[in-house]
C-alpha cells in the first residue's frame, strides 16, 4: 500500500508536470491574441511562435526561450527570393539608434525562416543581436538582407548578425546574409567586442552565403571575431562551409579577421572571392596580433581561395611572425587559384593567391574543393621518389601531374 504523504507527493508531482506542459502552448502570428510577433514574444508560455507570410514592422525583443518560425523555417535560402510574397518579412521600425531587428536576451532561442531587414538613419544598423546572456542559440534559414545605416559618424557600422559580448553555443547556419552598409567597419557576421571580459565559446558560422559587405571608410569583413581583442579565449570557434564574396572596405578587408584570441580554429571548406580594399591590407584569412600565440593551433584547410596573387588567401600579422618565429598555422589542402599554388617566395613557381610567413601551405589542393587532389608541391627530385607508386602522388613545379612511372623520372633527370 502506498503510504499517504508518498501519495501526496506523487499526485502534487502529476499536477506539476500537468502545469508545466499546459503552459507550452504555440503561437501563431497575426492572431486575435498576438497580432504582433513582439506580443507573442512578451508571452514565456509560447514556446513556439509561428508567423505568417507578410510584413512586419517590428523590433523584437526576446526575453524568453522560445523558437520564432517565419512562414519559411526549415527551408534553404536557395530558390527563395528575399522580402518575396511567400516570406515572413520583418523590418526594423525605428531608425534611429541602434536598434536591432531581432534582439536575443535569453538562451534557448531559434530564429528560422525569415527575411530581415533594417535601414538605420543614425546609430549603428543591426540584424539579429544575440546578447551575452543568450546562450545555445540558433540562427538558420534567413535572408539578412539590406542592413544599412547612413550615420558617417564612428557609430555607422553595420553587422548582419551581432554575437555581443561573448554568448556562447551561438549556430549561424545557412542563411543569406548580404547588402549590409556602414561608414565604419562593416560585417556579415561578428562576435564580440574588443572591451568584452567574458569569452565567446562553442561558436558555429555554417553554410551561410555572406556577400556584399561594404565599409566605406574602414573594415569590410565577411566574418570578425574581436571579443575581448587578446584578454579572452574564445575556443572552439568554427567557421566551416561559407561562401563569401564581394567584400568591400574603405580601409581594409578581412574577408575572415581572427583578431581575438582563438585556440584551436577551424576554418574549413570556405570559398572566398572579389575582395576589394588597399592592396597591402584585404586578405583571405587574417591571423591578427591579439591572437598571440594562439594561432598556431589554427587549422586553415579545404578553403578556396579565388582570389589574384596580389592578395593573401592566409596572413599571419608581421607582429605575430616577429614574437613567435617558429610557430606557423596549418594551412595545408588549400586551393590557392592555381595548381601551381600560393604566390610566396618559397613557392618560386606559385601563381595562385599569395601567402605570408608563418604558414605551412604544403601540400596545396589541386583544383577546388571539394574534389581536389591535396599533392601541390610534391615535386620529385630523384627517381626513387617516382618509384612504387609515388609518381601517382607527385607533381612538375607548375602543379600538373604525371602519366606513369616514366613520365615522373623523366621530369626529374631533365626538368621536362
Amino acid at each position: 500500500m502506498i503510504q499517504p504523504k508518498l501519495m501526496s507527493a506523487i499526485c502534487g508531482l502529476l499536477i506539476a508536470l500537468g502545469a508545466g506542459l499546459t503552459q507550452a502552448a504555440t503561437c501563431n502570428v497575426p492572431s486575435g491574441s498576438y497580432p504582433t510577433i513582439q506580443s507573442a514574444a512578451n508571452d514565456p508560455s509560447c514556446s513556439e511562435i509561428d508567423v505568417a507570410p507578410g510584413a512586419y514592422s517590428e523590433n523584437v525583443v526576446v526575453n524568453f526561450s522560445t523558437t520564432i518560425n517565419g512562414a519559411q523555417a526549415g527551408n534553404s535560402v536557395a530558390g527563395r527570393t528575399s522580402g518575396g510574397p511567400g516570406e515572413s518579412t520583418v523590418s526594423g521600425a525605428n531608425p534611429v539608434g541602434a536598434n536591432p531587428v531581432f534582439m536575443i536576451k535569453a538562451s534557448d532561442v531559434t530564429i528560422d525562416g525569415f527575411t530581415i531587414k533594417n535601414t538605420i538613419t543614425t546609430g549603428s544598423a543591426v540584424g539579429v543581436d544575440i546578447k551575452n546572456t543568450a546562450m545555445d542559440t540558433v540562427v538558420m534559414n534567413n535572408f539578412i538582407d539590406g542592413i544599412t545605416t547612413a550615420d558617417t559618424s564612428g557609430n555607422g557600422t553595420g553587422q548582419g548578425v551581432y554575437l555581443e559580448a561573448g554568448p556562447d553555443n551561438v549556430n549561424v547556419q545557412d542563411n543569406e546574409i548580404e547588402n549590409v552598409h556602414g561608414n565604419r567597419s562593416t560585417k556579415g557576421v561578428q562576435i564580440g567586442d574588443g572591451g568584452s571580459t567574458d569569452p565567446s565559446q562553442n561558436v558555429q558560422i555554417k553554410g551561410n552565403s555572406i556577400h556584399d559587405i561594404t565599409s566605406d571608410t574602414r573594415g569590410g569583413y565577411g566574418v570578425s571575431i574581436n571579443n575581448g581583442n587578446g584578454a579572452t579565449s574564445n575556443s572552439n570557434l568554427t567557421i566551416l562551409t561559407n561562401s563569401i564574396t564581394n567584400i568591400t572596405g574603405g580601409g581594409w578587408v578581412h574577408a575572415i579577421g581572427l583578431e581575438a584570441n582563438t585556440p584551436g580554429v577551424v576554418v574549413n571548406g570556405n570559398s572566398i572571392s572579389n575582395l576589394t580594399g588597399p592592396a597591402l591590407d584585404t586578405f583571405g584569412v587574417w591571423f591578427e596580433s591579439e591572437e598571440g600565440s594562439s594561432f598556431a593551433t589554427g587549422a586553415v584547410n579545404e578553403n578556396n581561395f579565388n582570389l589574384p596573387a596580389t592578395q593573401a588567401g592566409i596572413a599571419v600579422d608581421p607582429a605575430l611572425s616577429a614574437a613567435f618565429p617558429s610557430m606557423n598555422v596549418d594551412g595545408t589542402c588549400n586551393w590557392w587559384n592555381s595548381p601551381s599554388g600560393p604566390t610566396v617566395a618559397s613557392n618560386p613557381g606559385g601563381t595562385g593567391a599569395a601567402t605570408t610567413a608563418n604558414v605551412n601551405y604544403r601540400p596545396w589542393l589541386l583544383a577546388p574543393a571539394p574534389g581536389g587532389n591535396c599533392f601541390g608541391g610534391n615535386v620529385p627530385t630523384s627517381a626513387s621518389q617516382c618509384k612504387n607508386g609515388g609518381w601517382m602522388t607527385s607533381v612538375r613545379a607548375d602543379g600538373s601531374t604525371f602519366k606513369n612511372q616514366g613520365d615522373c623520372i623523366q621530369y626529374v633527370n631533365t626538368g621536362k
